[in-house]
């Protein structure tokens, strides 16, 4: 029992390349008919049916001649391949896929850490512009607060010095004067008409006085028409005032239906609290103020 399993064995297992020919043989085919169907020389021909494998090529080569060659004479294609196998050779080595499959892994890793990259980029820009807006906000609060410090302490000054303007007065009307007082006071005013009297006669020959008195007069006028800029205001208004040479022309609190004049080196930078209560006029001609928002402190310089 034992021999006949094993000459039943022996004969099962027929080479590929054997196959090949055999099947070649009963279509009474030659290998130069199988040549001119495959496009393959003879010698490649020759090879496979005698099992000769070229260690130069591919695997994956070799295997699509057999199963060329297998259609062409009518034989199973898995027949030939697992013949093929058994012999251990023209076998697909894995090493390959798997070179080509770390190949991708490693691209894919490479595009999600490239993406990762541009993210964490554009976050950094992000925050960096949402920094600078911030700054340039509490900046621009920061200048506002001073501006009303600035205008609340004006206010407060003006409001000491109109009292104290107001305390003298009441103090002088507040006491009276008896009879006593009443005559020394006439004492004293005859002497004064008398001292004037004789001040005036010793005056007379000079006559320089009232020369420098009518010099004086023109410039006051020269003061007047020469103002360059102009501003009404409508309701209650700080403001500040400076020229070329950042002298400051005027700083403070001004007051509804007041007008001020001022002349200096031109240009002037302008600082209004509340352009919205102002009218200004610049060498005659008006400035428009209508492109400041209501409520927001207008920097500006003339001429523009």
């Amino acid at each position: 029992m034992t021999t006949e399993y094993i000459e039943e064995t022996v004969e099962t297992f027929i080479a590929p390349g054997l196959l090949l020919k055999e099947a070649r043989e009963e279509l009474n085919l030659t290998l130069e008919d199988i040549s001119s169907r495959l496009r393959l020389r003879v010698e490649v021909l020759e090879q496979i049916e005698a099992d000769q494998f070229d260690m130069g090529k591919l695997a994956t080569f070799t295997r699509g001649y057999y199963r060329s060659y297998a259609k062409v004479v009518n034989v199973p294609e898995q027949k030939v391949l697992d013949a093929l196998d058994q012999l251990g050779k023209a076998q697909i080595e894995q090493h390959d896929m798997q070179s080509f499959s770390r190949k991708t892994k490693r691209e894919k890793h490479d595009n999600r850490i490239m993406k990762l990259t541009w993210v964490i980029f554009a976050l950094i820009l992000g925050m960096s512009v949402l920094w600078w807006w911030q700054e340039q906000a509490q900046l621009e609060s920061a200048n506002d607060a001073e501006l009303i410090a600035e205008v609340e302490t004006a206010k407060s000054m003006e409001q000491v010095e109109e009292t104290k303007a107001d305390a003298p007065q009441t103090e002088e009307t507040a006491p009276a004067l008896d009879e006593a007082e009443m005559l020394q006071l006439d004492t004293n005013i005859s002497e004064l008409e008398t001292d004037s009297k004789t001040f005036e006669k010793e005056t007379i020959k000079a006559p320089e006085v009232p020369v420098e008195a009518k010099k004086e007069e023109p410039v006051a006028e020269k003061a007047v028409v020469t103002e360059d800029v102009v501003i009404t205001f409508s309701s209650d208004c700080w403001l500040q005032v400076q020229d070329a040479s950042n002298n400051r022309l005027y700083s403070g609190v001004k007051k509804s239906n007041q007008t001020l004049k001022l002349t200096g080196k031109a240009p002037y930078k302008l600082v209004i609290g509340a352009p919205n209560a102002v009218t200004l006029t610049y060498k005659g001609k008006p400035v428009d103020l209508s492109a400041y928002p209501a409520g927001k402190v207008a920097r500006l310089t003339l001429p523009q």
